[in-house]
């Protein structure tokens, strides 16, 4: 296995088509580790050089760990790209490439010139999690956020796998929107996507200026990244965003994905002048049936533990952080 690093911007570009390819080819691959999300969050957030891994296999790339350099006072940092907006960090491998995950380590050791290298998000099942620390490291682990997911398998529909009481309410909700209106949820279509995000936007800064504070969304630099990550994911089938509205009024929006077999749930927005209609539980309770209805076994809630989350019966499924540094320093 031949490892490398690509430290320039025209490398990355030049990476593009067989990074593609090796996404779709891994198994454990998630959304966060699709080329364009990442590329996205770099051309919005990049800073510093980027220092990304790459494994090859007689020249084959079966392996890449997407990271850069940051330089703050008195500590040079090693990143994902794509940290913070990211809910999950992993190492993209091909099936037959089990041990690139170490090796790839083992070059974050041989990588020179930083301090501290900072690996949040990683679920606690996956490669990069289960990577061996360099001799020539030390390392503080740490827990991560949890991410609550709800388990699919199996199921016929909803009520199969929703508990009792949120089904019951999501019943009444319904009913209330049913009384008060022409009630439609529809799949947003990609000559309306740009549309669609600047209602989520929307909504979900609303929803945080009710409380008196201001959301991530309020930020333009987030607004510029989620419409450029968005249409990409369109472009390559992932894009779950749905809108409900009543009366020709969009009272909420779902920003979600679904790769290789599981649903992602990344961002609401409702309105909450209408809590009586429950839209965000209703626009929720439609992304998991449709979920179900494309054969997917788990729908994530992604990180946080919100109530909401464990009331259609999700269970966290862990997260760690790996904080590592050089030997002696």
């Amino acid at each position: 296995m031949q490892v490398e690093r690509i430290t320039a911007e025209e490398g990355l570009r030049d990476l593009l088509p067989e990074w593609r390819s090796l996404w779709r080819e891994s198994l454990a691959a998630t959304p966060f580790q699709w080329p364009g999300w990442l590329m996205c969050w770099w051309h919005h957030y990049g800073t510093g050089r980027p220092v990304v891994l790459t494994a090859r296999n007689g020249g084959r790339l079966v392996a890449v760990l997407p990271l850069y350099q940051r330089d703050e006072p008195g500590c040079r940092k090693l990143l994902p790209i794509g940290v913070a907006l990211s809910d999950y960090i992993d190492v993209l491998a091909a099936p037959e490439a089990p041990e690139a995950a170490d090796r790839l380590m083992a070059e974050i050791a041989a990588t020179p010139g930083w301090d501290e290298c900072f690996l949040p998000g990683i679920a606690a099942d996956s490669a990069l999690a289960r990577a061996a620390c360099p001799a020539d490291l030390i390392e503080a682990p740490a827990a991560g956020t949890p991410c609550p997911v709800l388990n699919l398998r199996g199921a016929a529909g909803l009520a199969a796998v929703a508990p009792r009481k949120t089904m019951r309410d999501l019943h009444q909700a319904r009913a209330r929107a049913a009384a008060a209106g022409a009630v439609r949820i529809e799949t947003v279509a990609a000559d309306t996507l740009d549309t669609a995000m600047h209602e989520l936007f929307r909504l979900h800064e609303a929803r945080w200026r009710d409380r008196g504070e201001s959301g991530v969304c309020d930020d333009p630099i987030v607004r510029g990244f989620h419409l450029c990550a968005a249409r990409s994911l369109a472009s390559a089938g992932m894009l779950r965003l749905y809108q409900w509205s009543m009366a020709e009024t969009v009272l909420a929006v779902y920003y979600g994905f679904t790769a290789k077999g599981t649903a992602y749930a990344y961002l609401g927005g409702f309105d909450p002048a209408a809590p009586r209609l429950s839209p965000g539980t209703q626009i929720i309770a439609h992304a998991i049936e449709q979920a179900i209805g494309e054969g997917a076994h788990s729908f994530d809630f992604l990180r946080g533990a919100e109530a909401y989350k464990y009331a259609w019966g999700a269970v966290d499924r862990g997260t760690v952080v790996r904080r590592l540094r050089p030997r002696g320093r």
